[in-house]
């Protein structure tokens, strides 16, 4: 007989409508049957579920249906599941749940590639929302603060290793209604070798009740149970396995926020005073045990507060708080010389003598910022955008863009006007900013709290790429050429600047070079400028005779700008060259500045030399040299030629 792959273990609970298509998701996966063992147990169901099981399992021998009174909550019917799983891998499925069809065979064969101890299916929501993840993990560790994959997900609806199940002697608390998954799955957690996600398929179907019947829908194990036998063994987990310091404390704050303080909701407000106290007395007793002041101070101040008047026996303000933080509007936050508070009931209330320390959320403020447009306004680049301290009232906010030099780290300041939702546009004078590569940040102030953070990362999708490279005037009359660029690694936007003739050279473009019919070289070209920065350029044209030997030949220049490209004609004539071989050369002046470059020609422009039709008798031609530059040659023609040949013969006659 083939021992199975993977053991399927089904508590079932008056589920009659929905098992069927909780087993026929398992009885439908592409991962062989025989690999297969579903193990059904029925926990003493009313509604006939152990039945529709009997049922089901006649026509399908890879089922097996164990019977058994009611046990009080879902850890019992899966402990025996456990004891009777003959599997290499556990996995534990509700029956109001169903796997997509491909998702064992992924899970296993991760496990199997990888040799890890557990392994998660991404998980799908229907009608509830659910721990999504991204992308494959093949390996991790629990204690991995990057991932935080203990905090991210604690059911139980995972793949388990058997033999690790077995080693470490891990079961279920039974007789709970809720909780009793997360110390089933944070005690493997924590003995673990490792853990893989399968992220890439949707494996888990986490279905919520349409009549609002299921365990957590209407409010899981009484705080009296829930708190000794499921939140109670969640931290002493932690606390035995995983010594003092940061691994153990993120795992704690788990806990308190999501494990135990999250009992103090609207519904206890609503129940009996019994539950109440139970509720309060539970949360105390934990707090008194578990909670220490790293872990305090690591919690946002709504569960700071809970735990401190859970502690110290403030049920007044407990209730108070509880109120404000399930009202519809977020709790006000005020600012206080280099701090923000959050608002909350108790807020220097000398009766409560509360710390400010416990309603700050100065470390938790966010800078949101975002660019929804990004462009050319003549000599400006305009930047338009989004940008608020989060939790502050961004009528409270002043904003400016910082130009922060990525060499030197100095700083040119633009001021910003934020509307009352954050919106911004703001014109920069790019020229004006000294040469060199600058990032550009947003501050955002309130009264004397200060942040900042890159811009440009989060910006709308239909900005595509940075606008192009452009030679740009400023208003004390500076030019340069400006390159505003995306970030390669994290997408922030940045500037390089370089003045002068220095970024005239970067984007200097030849378009053609030519003949005319009056033996003149044309040269053709552009630059992407303004127009008032065009007006800063004069451009100057020559040929230099090779060898140094001689003056240089001057031509003229013809310039001609628009908005935002300055085109240009470099002209001279043939005629007023010597014989020999010319170099064609440019020069830039901008302000006092003037610097000379060569002219350049692509080389699939001039493949081969280009001769004058209109020199008379002499030849001349233009051609590329080896270096990619302009250059013209001129050579006599066929009739001085023979007048030196003949001069030649009559000499030798003589």
């Amino acid at each position: 007989m083939t021992s199975p792959k993977v053991s399927v273990i089904v508590p079932v609970y008056n589920c009659r409508a929905s098992v069927g298509r909780t087993l026929l998701s398992v009885f439908e996966q592409t991962l062989d049957a025989e690999l297969i063992e579903v193990i059904a147990v029925d926990d003493g169901s009313t509604d006939g579920s152990g039945d529709e099981l009997d049922r089901i399992a006649a026509t399908h021998p890879g089922l097996t249906v164990v019977r058994r009174s009611n046990s009080g909550g879902p850890g019992g019917p899966r402990n025996i599941g456990i004891e009777r799983a003959r599997g290499e891998y556990l996995f534990f499925l509700d029956a109001d749940d169903h796997l997509g069809p491909e998702a064992l065979e992924r899970m296993c064969a991760m496990a199997d590639e990888q040799g890890t101890d557990v392994v998660i299916g991404n998980y799908v929501g229907v009608g509830r929302g659910v721990a999504r993840f991204d992308e494959n993990i093949p390996r991790i560790t629990v204690d991995d603060p990057k991932t935080d994959i203990y905090s991210r997900s604690l059911t139980v609806h995972k793949l388990f290793r058997r033999a690790m199940v077995a080693e470490h002697g891990i079961t279920f608390p039974e007789g709970v209604l809720s909780g009793e998954d997360k110390v089933f799955a944070g005690h493997a957690f924590l003995h673990c070798s490792g853990v893989s996600v399968v992220a890439d398929y949707d494996c888990y179907y986490l279905v919520e009740r349409e009549d609002g019947t299921s365990i957590m829908q209407t409010g899981g194990a009484p705080g009296a149970v829930y708190f000794a036998e499921a939140a109670r063994p969640l931290l002493e987990q932690v606390v035995s396995h995983r010594g003092p310091g940061a691994v153990r404390d993120r795992m704690l704050v788990r806990h308190f926020q999501r494990d135990v303080l999250h009992r103090f909701n609207d519904r206890l407000l609503a129940a009996s005073e019994e539950e109440q106290r139970a509720t309060r007395d539970g949360v105390r007793r934990l707090c008194e045990d578990y909670l220490t002041p790293s872990v305090l101070m690591r919690m946002p101040p709504r569960h700071r507060l809970l735990a401190h008047c859970a502690r110290s026996g403030h049920e007044r303000l407990l209730t108070e708080i509880i109120e404000a933080g399930g009202g519809p509007d977020p709790v006000p936050v005020i600012v206080d010389k280099d701090r923000a508070y959050c608002r909350f009931p108790g807020f220097r209330e000398p009766s409560a003598a509360i710390p400010d320390a416990y309603f700050d959320v100065t470390d938790r403020l966010r800078v949101q910022r975002s660019i929804t447009a990004l462009g050319w306004d003549g000599d400006r680049l305009r930047v338009s955008g989004r940008a608020a301290i989060t939790m502050l009232d961004v009528a409270d906010q002043t904003a400016a863009l910082l130009l922060r030099s990525k060499k030197s780290g100095g700083e040119r300041r633009v001021e910003i006007e934020l509307d009352a939702d954050g919106d911004f546009t703001v014109d920069v004078a790019s020229s004006a900013v000294p040469s060199g590569t600058w990032d550009l940040h947003v501050e955002l102030s309130s009264g004397r709290l200060a942040m900042e953070g890159r811009l440009g990362a989060d910006r709308s999708p239909e900005i595509g790429a940075a606008p192009p490279v452009r030679f740009v005037a400023s208003e004390d009359g500076d030019a340069a050429a400006v390159a505003p660029f995306f970030t390669r690694e994290y997408g922030n936007l940045s500037l390089t600047v370089a003045p002068g003739t220095a970024g005239l050279q970067r984007l200097l473009s030849f378009d053609g070079v030519e003949w005319d019919d009056d033996a003149r070289l044309r040269i053709r070209g552009h630059l992407p400028a303004t127009r008032r920065a065009a007006a800063l350029v004069h451009l100057a044209v020559g040929l230099d005779p090779r060898g140094g030997g001689g003056d240089a030949r001057r031509g003229e220049v013809e310039t001609s700008a628009g908005a935002d490209r300055m085109d240009f004609t470099a002209v001279i004539d043939a005629r007023r060259l010597g014989d020999g071989r010319w170099d064609a050369w440019l020069d830039l002046t901008v302000g006092a500045e003037t610097s000379r470059v060569r002219v350049s020609v692509a080389d699939g422009d001039v493949s081969a030399p280009v001769p004058c039709a209109a020199l008379g008798m002499r030849r001349a031609s233009f051609y590329r040299t080896g270096g990619g530059n302009l250059a013209v040659q001129v050579v006599p023609g066929r009739l001085p030629a023979m007048l030196k040949s003949a001069r030649r013969r009559l000499g030798r006659v003589g």
